[in-house]
């Protein structure tokens, strides 16, 4: 049995029972979290010094598309359609299944790196069971913990064939999968069906795919964004009819649904991930997290593509935190501009209310970092049907761990250490790292791991070649 007691630490748990301490210690034993304490004695146990870090559940990141690591930074300037054409038009057909393999090593290596443990990995661009396995390898071969997301390409369709969104998702494939490579629940990586939804395919194709992750006992997610060309025009409610909203669906972006489909959703124990630092780009304004909350959800935040944004989740936490507040202060403008005198600024209110926008309804309440901080840990946890595994510091749970060095220039003094994750912290300071009880991070560096520095170079020269076989080596200078 292999032991750790992390010794010291400031402590935020993200579980309410045990809460936050200035001082205090966790055991590990194996694969889990055997106890929080402050002075645990315990012998027998290699002790990792936690004075003057910060420990911190790993943070979970519930939108991904790793396999896009390898061309990382393309898109910053991406707008409209450029998303699409660039990438599922011209990239991807150009991939090749070594090349999904180091993308996916490399972009799950790289969330370690950055204190995330956990990942959704929506992988969309696998035209073959070759391109399938490989992402899966690699993604396996980081340590990191992950939902392997299978998703289908979008191409165009040639004359006589049928259009994506008429195509169900390929049975054999999750059928092959699931027996062959996810035959088990509880591994490190896991399985779920990235699905078209409602927005790019046929009720006929939703009936089918909703049937099968269910048949499969798979979470299944969507992108979802509820714009006026979306092929069901009633999005999730014309789905609710057919009674075809299973507890645990995931709905991705979701930036223009109405107020009734967030709470179809909500009420049928689906999750909405908003992806702030993606949709910041031209997707519409952020209001999803406060609609959410304001529906009863809890809402899910997550980076959504390193085409464009960083997959650093501290980044994401706090530009989401700080584009719902800036929006709940837009709001409160409105009504000083219209005459009305709002009881209390957005940061200010004490009491939930709800306000009327563009957008449907909003929640109008103070957002605090803890409440940011657990939508990036067991919120996002939840999405992934984890929450009874990870997402908090909690006995019994899994040891995934992230200790933050709290007196690095950028955070010290860091008098309160749950402000300081949030609005502080960098993956410069991630320290240590544990995923599954297993040592993934120590003094700032990652563990000696098989191929990392191969992956390092692989992506290094498979980018450029990417983009020239695309036609746009212009991008890429």
């Amino acid at each position: 049995m292999s032991a750790y007691l992390i010794r010291g630490a400031a402590i935020v748990s993200v579980d309410p029972e045990i809460g936050n301490l200035s001082r205090g210690d966790i055991l590990v034993k194996d694969d889990l979290i055997a106890a929080i304490g402050p002075e645990l004695a315990v012998e027998d146990a290699e002790v990792i010094d936690g004075t003057r870090m910060i420990a911190m559940p790993g943070l979970v990141n519930a939108h991904n598309h790793l396999w896009q690591t390898v061309i990382r930074g393309i898109g910053s300037n991406f707008g409209g359609s450029d998303y699409y054409n660039y990438l599922h038009a011209g990239a991807a057909p150009r991939f090749r299944p070594d090349d999904l393999y180091y993308s996916e090593f490399a972009g799950g290596l790289s969330q370690i790196d950055a204190g995330t443990t956990t990942v959704f990995d929506w992988c969309h661009n696998n035209p073959t069971p070759d391109h399938t396995d490989a992402a899966i390898d690699g993604l396996s071969a980081s340590g990191v913990r992950a939902l392997f997301g299978h998703g289908t390409v979008k191409p165009k369709p040639q004359p006589g064939q049928p259009h994506f969104s008429e195509i169900p998702h390929p049975r054999a494939e999750i059928e092959r999968l699931r027996r062959d490579r996810f035959a088990s629940g509880d591994a490190l990586v896991t399985l779920a069906m990235c699905v078209l939804g409602p927005d790019y395919s046929t009720i006929d194709v939703c009936r089918q795919d909703f049937a099968l992750a269910q048949e499969m006992g798979l979470i299944s997610s969507a992108h979802v964004w509820g714009r006026r060309n979306r092929l069901n025009p009633g999005g999730y409610l014309d789905l609710q009819k057919e009674g075809l909203l299973p507890a645990g669906h995931n709905v991705v972006h979701a930036n223009y649904i109405p107020d009734e489909e967030i709470r179809a959703l909500v009420d049928a124990g689906c999750t909405i991930t908003a992806t702030p630092p993606a949709e910041l780009r031209g997707h519409g304004v952020p209001p999803l997290i406060g609609r959410v909350s304001a529906q009863g959800g809890r809402p899910s935040v997550a980076n959504d593509s390193e085409v464009g944004v960083t997959g650093s989740m501290f980044e994401t936490m706090r530009l989401s935190l700080q584009a719902d507040r800036f929006y709940r202060n837009v709001q409160t403008q409105r009504e000083l501009e219209e005459g009305r005198n709002p009881e209390a600024a957005a940061f200010e209110a004490e009491n939930l209310k709800t306000i009327g926008t563009g957008g449907g309804v909003y929640q109008k309440e103070k957002v605090t970092t803890g409440e940011a901080l657990r939508w990036a840990t067991i919120n996002n946890a939840r999405v992934l049907g984890m929450e009874h595994r990870i997402g908090s510091l909690t006995p019994g749970k899994k040891a995934d761990i992230v200790l933050l060095r709290r007196d690095d220039w950028n955070m010290g003094p860091a008098l309160n250490p749950e402000n300081a994750v949030v609005m502080f912290a960098h993956p410069g300071n991630v320290d240590t790292v544990l995923v599954d009880g297993i040592l993934r991070k120590r003094h700032g560096a990652l563990t000696d791991q098989p191929g990392a520095e191969r992956a390092r170079a692989e992506i290094a020269e498979r980018g450029p070649r990417l983009m020239a076989d695309a036609g746009y080596a212009d991008i890429a200078w």
